[in-house]
């Protein structure tokens, strides 16, 4: 019974139907070959250490990570480079606001 339900279910499938095949052209599928692939042609002959293609050894979310970070704290890293000058102390100083203590001024 099995078999006669798998028969009849590949009965109408495309493969065994040659008319579904009369329209396929060999030819016209093939034309891109025609074209030639692009192809590097150094203008040097010297190998260099510069064009020694060396895999890198670090995963790419890490790299990715790490990249994001170096651009998030850049501006704090210009922040550090620019505090050693006095007079851009006086700068960081005065954007400060004094601490006020709530319980020193309450009336008792």
């Amino acid at each position: 019974m099995a078999s006669n339900s798998v028969r009849e279910l590949l009965k109408e499938l495309p493969s065994f139907n040659q008319s579904n095949f009369s329209r396929y052209h060999r030819d016209s599928t093939c034309k891109s070959s025609n074209r030639r692939p692009a192809v590097y042609l150094p203008t040097k002959d010297v190998i260099s250490e510069e064009q020694t293609i060396v895999t890198d050894k670090t995963n790419i979310l890490l790299r990715y990570l790490h990249h994001q970070w170096e651009a998030k704290n850049s501006t704090k890293k210009r922040d550090t480079v620019t505090a050693d000058f006095p007079e851009q102390e006086e700068c960081v100083r005065s954007r400060k606001i004094q601490r006020v203590d709530l319980d020193d001024d309450s009336p008792d």
